[in-house]
């Protein structure tokens, strides 16, 4: 009996320490340009919310740096008569255009950009595999 409960506690430790190491993210280097008054929370959001998507974000501020992908963010805050909204183009080193995010109907700027960062995560991560 006592064979049986050692083996048993061997056992879930060792599932234990499988459940907790860590996964490891992809670096992704990014260049961001546009509405300069939303891209730190753009910067702030992706820091965050990589790594539940496998990705570690990492940031230039220049176009001759060297980055994975270029990113054109505009935002426009909302009016009496219309809604925030806000885009994303995302582009290759090359400018060719992978993809583009579209988020509208929000209260504020900040709130459409909230709204585009988490798609773009999103989306980045299934481009690049790493989505769980």
């Amino acid at each position: 009996m006592r064979w049986v409960a050692l083996l048993l506690a061997l056992f879930c430790s060792a599932v234990v320490v499988i459940a907790e190491q860590p996964v490891a993210l992809k670096p992704v280097v990014l260049f961001v340009e546009g509405d300069s008054s939303v891209i730190p929370k753009f910067i702030n959001m992706c820091r965050q919310m990589g790594p539940e998507r496998g990705i570690d974000f990492h940031f230039v501020d220049k176009q001759e740096d060297k980055y994975d992908y270029r990113v054109v963010l505009s935002a426009e805050g909302s009016g009496m008569w219309n809604y925030a909204q806000g885009n994303i183009v995302a582009m290759n080193p090359e400018a060719k255009v992978l993809f583009t995010v579209t988020r509208s109907n929000r209260l504020t700027a900040k709130g459409a950009t909230s709204a585009l960062t988490k798609e773009f995560i999103k989306v980045l991560a299934r481009y690049l595999g790493t989505h769980q």
